[in-house]
């Protein structure tokens, strides 16, 4: 079913364009040959020059002489066809009274009947134009002791073409579609062919690859080859624009880390003296500021891995990894994490799976994920593990109040937060689940989110399992 839809002409460029050429040339092919066959099969009736009258009566009176002496020949038309070779043209003779042609030509120049049919013996000998040859008659002959018309003429050779076209019109016919199919074939690829390599680098792009060209499309100089340079140039842009930002968002992390580092032991200091002077309000803010602190190193930590993770070759460290495995460290925290929120994390399904990637990359994403499930739950967390014939699935439900659906794809971007959660302190910085959205990717896998029935937040990731 998919690869008719995508032979069908609307939906395909490539057919459509070569359809349209294709149905225009049979109809141009099938129309000038009629109008040719027509011109061909046309007949001109003209007065008799003297050369051709003198030359039908000399022709007459010798077959006329050589016929008395074989009336009873049983085949006359070859007998005509042997004497027309004789006198180097084509004799014709036709009976007046039964309308019987006997023709001295060869099969495949016979022409109409009806044309010297149709012609009385009283008819004065005149010209006939046909597109065999021109034809001179009638003469009259007396043959098995009836009166007959001669009709002579130099038939003009037709080739070994005209012969075809007069014997099997439906091989020429089927030898024009043919040729027209393969031109308009190829006028149809070298307007696809280009548009195809821009489909590629698109492609190429939305993936990750930044570098991603049009090749020799952008080479040509027509409105396509002016496209493919244009595409480059933007491409080329938009490849400047984000390196960058990558490179601004490193820069900046690794320039807050040197104070930030400053701050975090000047703290250190002023706690051990403030001890000494037992001053809660100092030691209160003191502990303030340690937090916010902590929240930016954890920030910068996120936005450093998070530019890491846009990079295409991010995953250098590539093993076979035991989901189980993996799931059990990270679960046992998160256990944790949710006791003292008087909540509860539940496996109610898991199955035996392997993956290839990153465990670092990998731990982390599904963290994010379970850590926001625990954030944002009121008593449980739901963890179902099971694969199918290509993937492991990774389901991760709570029981909280979801997402309003129009932000559902949204939560995976960086820095965004639910318009409900803006605060720090329940909303984080918003870059847990965009790292584990860029972490997924880089494994070839998919991360989804939705809405329970019950109203919960059901995340769902699935990754290709081990070859």
């Amino acid at each position: 079913m998919k690869a008719l839809k995508r032979f069908n002409p609307a939906n395909n460029l490539y057919i459509k364009v070569f359809l349209w050429f294709w149905v225009a040339t049979v109809i141009m092919v099938s129309s000038s040959a009629w109008i040719i066959q027509k011109l061909n099969d046309e007949v001109r009736y003209r007065p008799i020059r003297k050369s051709q009258l003198s030359e039908l009566n000399r022709v007459t009176d010798r077959l006329q002489s050589f016929l008395a002496k074989r009336q009873d020949t049983n085949e006359p038309e070859r007998l005509l066809m042997q004497l027309g070779m004789r006198y180097q043209m084509g004799l014709i003779l036709v009976e007046p009274e039964s309308k019987k042609v006997l023709s001295g030509l060869p099969r495949h120049m016979r022409l109409d009947e009806d044309v010297f049919v149709n012609i009385s013996a009283e008819t004065p000998a005149i010209s006939i134009d046909s597109g065999l040859g021109v034809f001179s008659g009638p003469g009259l002959i007396n043959y098995n002791g009836k009166p007959h018309l001669l009709f002579i003429g130099k038939p003009m050779p037709s080739g070994f073409l005209g012969s075809v076209r007069r014997q099997h019109p439906g091989i020429m016919l089927g030898i024009a579609l043919i040729i027209s199919g393969i031109l308009c074939f190829l006028f149809a690829r070298s307007l696809v062919k280009p548009i195809r390599q821009l489909q590629h680098a698109s492609q190429q792009m939305a993936a990750g690859n930044l570098s991603a060209r049009v090749g020799s499309a952008s080479q040509r100089h027509d409105e396509i080859g002016r496209l493919g340079r244009d595409f480059n140039h933007m491409s080329q842009q938009v490849e400047i624009l984000l390196s960058s930002q990558k490179r601004l968002l490193a820069d900046i992390s690794h320039e807050l880390r040197s104070p930030l580092a400053r701050l975090q032991l000047s703290i250190g200091i002023v706690q051990q003296q403030a001890e000494s002077l037992d001053d809660d309000f100092l030691r209160t803010s003191l502990d303030r500021i340690e937090k916010e602190a902590a929240q930016i190193e954890k920030m910068i930590a996120q936005v450093l891995m998070l530019s890491r993770l846009d990079n295409p070759q991010a995953m250098q460290h590539k093993e076979s990894l035991d989901i189980q495995a993996l799931l059990s460290a990270i679960i046992s925290d998160a256990q944790f994490e949710a006791q003292e929120q008087q909540k509860e994390v539940l496996i109610s399904h898991s199955e035996q799976a392997e993956v290839m990637g990153d465990a670092q990359m990998l731990s982390s994403a599904i963290e994010n994920v379970l850590r926001n499930a625990v954030k944002y739950a009121r008593k449980i967390i739901d963890v179902r593990v099971y694969t199918d014939e290509s993937s492991v699935h990774l389901v991760i439900t709570d029981d909280g109040k979801g997402i309003e659906p129009a932000q559902l794809v949204r939560i995976f971007e960086p820095f965004y937060r639910e318009s409900l959660a803006r605060d720090r302190d329940s909303g984080g910085v918003g870059l847990g689940l965009a790292i584990a959205y860029q972490a997924v990717s880089q494994h070839k896998g998919r991360i989804e989110a939705k809405n329970t029935e019950l109203g919960g937040l059901e995340v769902h990731i699935s990754l290709p399992l081990s070859a």
